[in-house]
């Protein structure tokens, strides 16, 4: 599994909520925070984009959005008008239909999408991972895969299917791809971490072979002559482009591993540390204690917990 496919297995998107939204008239709606990511592609008719921090934008049919863990945003038909808030209507079955204005003189604006979110235990990787936007416009030759994959998400979402919950899993998974993919449209080229990483191909050649083996006591220079360069070029070049150190780097991801073997409980902790690069049980704790803040066993029972509160609720 190459590194984007393996960090996003980690982020483990689920509990999609699918929205279809119509609006007609004057009207703009403020929509709430929230912690995990947002999407939308308009179907028909057009309307402003705002949020603290951006330059409003303009969006019309076609046009895909993407938003990670956004604060307060509006969406209107024009950027004077002054917004109502958002109330969320009951949604069975995971599914919100919203109606807005009775107006038939104007286009209406259609739009799908949803919401959808994140497991927390290694939520620095999203951070690291997804711009606060990305916008696909309709006349990218990528904004057709996109389409592609909001309409099996629509399907599956208004369906009662069995395995539905697993297939949408994976179609977040795949829609976080293709985002990630469509990042540089928003000018993130330029952003440090792995995609930028990714982007290189020598420091991608690197990280393959690094994340293909994590358990391996590499060196700076084994992944320099992987990626064909000097030591110190090397380093360089992939802490500017990565954000971090290469053994920090290896370090960071490796602990991002254990974490999510220490969630699922079905691990013991000396497998735990073999599959992270560590010789003893007692190295890796003293390890995870120091990146984490606690030792493995608690962070695991803690997580245990907080997964059952959640469910209880």
């Amino acid at each position: 599994m190459d590194p984007l496919s393996q960090t996003i297995a980690l982020l483990r998107p689920r509990g999609l909520l699918w929205k279809q939204f119509e609006a007609r008239g004057d009207w703009a709606v403020r929509f709430p925070t929230h912690d995990g990511a947002v999407f939308c592609q308009i179907v028909s008719g057009s309307c402003v984009f705002q949020m603290p921090g951006q330059t409003p934008r303009q969006f019309s049919g076609g046009d895909f959005f993407f938003l990670a863990a956004p604060p307060v945003w509006t969406l209107g038909a024009s950027p004077s008008l002054v917004p109502t808030e958002f109330m969320r209507p009951d949604a069975p079955s995971g599914v919100q239909v919203t109606t807005i204005g009775t107006d038939r003189s104007g286009d209406a604006l259609r739009l799908l999408g949803g919401h959808f979110r994140f497991d927390d235990v290694n939520s620095a990787l999203r951070r690291s991972l997804l711009p606060d936007i990305v916008a696909v416009p309709s006349q990218s030759l990528d904004a057709a895969r996109l389409t592609s994959v909001l309409e099996s998400i629509g399907d599956e979402a208004t369906s009662d299917r069995p395995g539905r919950s697993l297939v949408l899993d994976r179609l977040l998974e795949l829609l976080l791809v293709e985002v990630i993919r469509n990042s540089g449209l928003h000018g993130c080229e330029s952003r440090q971490g792995l995609l930028a990483g990714l982007s290189d191909r020598r420091i991608a050649a690197a990280l393959s072979a690094l994340h293909a083996d994590i358990a391996r006591s590499w060196t700076i220079a084994e992944l320099a002559e992987i990626a064909g360069m000097s030591r110190s070029t090397f380093a360089e070049r992939f802490c500017r482009s990565i954000g971090l150190p290469p053994i920090d780097y290896l370090g960071q991801w490796r602990m991002a591993v254990a974490r999510d073997m220490l969630r699922s409980g079905e691990h013991r902790l000396p497998d735990i540390a073999f599959a992270c690069g560590y010789q003893s049980a007692s190295a890796f704790s003293t390890a995870f204690a120091r990146t984490v803040g606690c030792p493995p066993s608690r962070f695991a029972s803690q997580h245990r917990a907080d997964e059952s509160r959640a469910t209880a609720s």
